[in-house]
């Protein structure tokens, strides 16, 4: 269900613009410490340490929320939280869960701030449903505040979760299951607390069993397109069981190829370890499968019939003859070598005849991506890209479109158009859900002059969901023709010292409303949503990355070397 806040204008804080973990992915391990709720001091005796609660079997409840954000208030006064506490938690007779509030904005940086006394109360979450004084009787972590800000190793903590747990919007709530499997739940108004419980049934494997593999989808496969002549798949091998895994039978089955692959290793109870298994080889171009399955779990019938078996969707395009190409997005039937990725759990596809991400149901961080053909510019001096676009935005929620580009078969990828937020809307802002008619869109140019001469392109459109409103692309089209492109005169926008240690210094007399940055992998590993004159870096690794920077007058793409 869409977020209706009963009490409050949808008042989305977006802190940092990730992507979520996955759903079946792993949780990061974490140590935090908790606020003591009468004194308002940090508790440093111990730490809450996220693998412990789930080695004893625990299901993890994360609520990353903000005391300042409208639509996390309205969440705490549905009392999920606390009656799932109290129903499942360690004073329960039951004591299968436990629950962490997460204060994760910026401004927690007192008890004061966190409990609502320094400002309007009425938007304070550290207080049980329905009462002005008991405090939630679970812990309550501050991120900002001394020792969880910076680690032991003197990174900045704060920003390490962020990053790690994909924080893109408040509230964010997660369920982390005992093999370290993290889920999105909705924070929805209508949840309640044995909702939320009946997900350990649904989504957690059990763990009770002696002989047990799991495969995880988060390493099934590792690019959508294979140029080259063999396919080297990989997956992610969990053990579920109670004793040691130390070997497994894999079956691999792509067409009437089916070979079988010996694993033997040491994993623990729920540890885990990237097999990679033997190349296939692709018999043909176009749409292909292959299907990866555990037979065997240390010499007998694995006992568990939870996700043992998994299939990888992608594509094979070894070589390609096409300058051009278009797409209108008719219907599934008509979309040839045009390739969907549906990351949202079916918010992402074909609507009314054309591409919809459903942002409007889709969880903050979900992504769905469109690939074109395999394109051969080799004879192609001026090829570009222009496609129509359609959003109209929901309150302050920030969704995404990107256009990237690869010329090494997708090892690689480059930003070469982006918009988000206000800069993508194509038309007012509005409460209800949006569906795009023919006069709510605009048209993008891009110009993709940079890829002439080159054989193996492949070009994506990459929707992000901000949980805001739809975002619609409609009638693409590649070609081999000049286009007139948004511009920004590049020579007044300057951003130094270069190489950078910690802040980097903007220099430009327009508005920059957003700056991602890449690694030179074309990983998303850093967002900026409020930009001044100056970014910090300081918690970037050393390496090359490059800034797509948002500009009023369109996207700038910088250079940059983190010392």
């Amino acid at each position: 269900m869409k977020k209706i806040f009963t009490l409050f204008v949808a008042m989305v804080l977006a802190v940092l613009s990730y992507a979520q973990p996955a759903n079946g992915s792993l949780a990061p391990d974490f140590n935090l410490y908790e606020i003591d709720k009468t004194t308002g001091n940090m508790i440093t005796d111990h730490t809450i340490n996220l693998y412990d609660m789930l080695n004893d079997y625990k299901t993890v409840y994360i609520d990353v929320s903000a005391t300042t954000c409208g639509p996390c208030y309205n969440f705490h006064q549905t009392g999920t939280l606390d009656g799932l506490y109290n129903n499942y938690g360690p004073n329960s007779t039951v004591n299968d869960s436990r629950v962490l509030f997460i204060e994760g904005a910026s401004t927690g940086s007192s008890w004061a701030a966190i409990n609502g006394s320094a400002g309007s109360s009425y938007w304070d979450c550290t207080h049980v449903y329905g009462s002005t004084t008991e405090l939630v009787p679970y812990p309550v972590v501050p991120l900002r505040l001394s020792p969880n800000y910076v680690a032991n190793d003197g990174s900045c903590n704060y920003y390490t979760f962020h990053t790690n747990y994909s924080i893109g919007a408040f509230p964010t709530i997660m369920m982390v299951c005992p093999n370290r499997m993290v889920y999105d739940l909705y924070p929805d108004v209508t949840s309640n607390a044995t909702t939320y419980h009946n997900q350990i049934a649904s989504r957690c494997p059990a763990w009770t069993n002696t002989n047990d593999a799991l495969l995880s989808t988060q390493k099934l496969m590792a690019s959508m397109y294979f140029c080259e002549n063999d396919i080297v798949p990989t997956v992610l091998l969990q053990n579920m069981g109670t004793t040691a895994l130390t070997s497994a039978t894999l079956r691999v089955t792509y067409g009437s190829n089916v070979q079988t692959y010996e694993w033997t290793g040491n994993l623990a109870q729920f540890a885990t370890e990237v097999v990679t298994l033997s190349p296939v080889t692709p018999t043909q171009d176009g749409s292909q499968s292959m299907t990866i399955e555990v037979i065997n779990a240390n010499g007998v019938a694995d006992q568990g019939s939870s996700m043992n078996t998994f299939t990888a969707n992608f594509g094979v395009q070894r070589t390609s003859d096409l300058a051009t190409s278009s797409q209108t997005f008719s219907s599934a039937s008509a979309l040839g070598l045009w390739t969907l990725v549906d990351n949202t759990d079916g918010d992402f596809g074909i609507y009314n005849g054309a591409l919809r991400l459903r942002a409007w149901d889709a969880p903050s961080g979900a992504t769905g991506e469109c690939y074109a053909p395999l394109m051969n510019f080799s004879n192609s001096p001026t090829p570009s890209l222009k496609f129509d676009y359609a959003h109209r935005r929901y309150s302050s929620a920030s969704e995404k479109l990107q256009v990237m580009v690869s010329s090494d078969c997708g090892a690689t990828w480059t930003t070469v158009w982006e918009k988000s937020g206000a800069a993508l809307a194509t038309v007012t802002s509005g409460s209800g859900e949006f569906n795009a008619t023919s006069s709510q869109y605009q048209t993008a140019a891009v110009d993709l002059t940079s890829y002439a001469g080159q054989s193996r392109v492949i070009i994506k459109f990459v929707f992000t969901s901000g949980y805001g409103n739809n975002v619609f692309i409609d009638n693409v089209e590649i070609s081999d023709s000049p286009v007139n492109v948004e511009s920004v005169d590049e020579s007044v926008l300057a951003i130094f010292p270069n190489p950078v240690s910690d802040v980097l210094t903007i220099n430009y007399d327009k508005a920059i409303s957003q700056i991602d940055v890449y690694d030179v992998n074309g990983k998303l590993v850093k967002t900026f949503t409020t930009v001044g004159s100056t970014v910090n870096v300081s918690d970037l690794s050393s390496g090359v990355y490059m800034l797509n920077m948002q500009t009023e007058d369109g996207l700038v793409v910088k250079k940059i070397v983190k010392e």
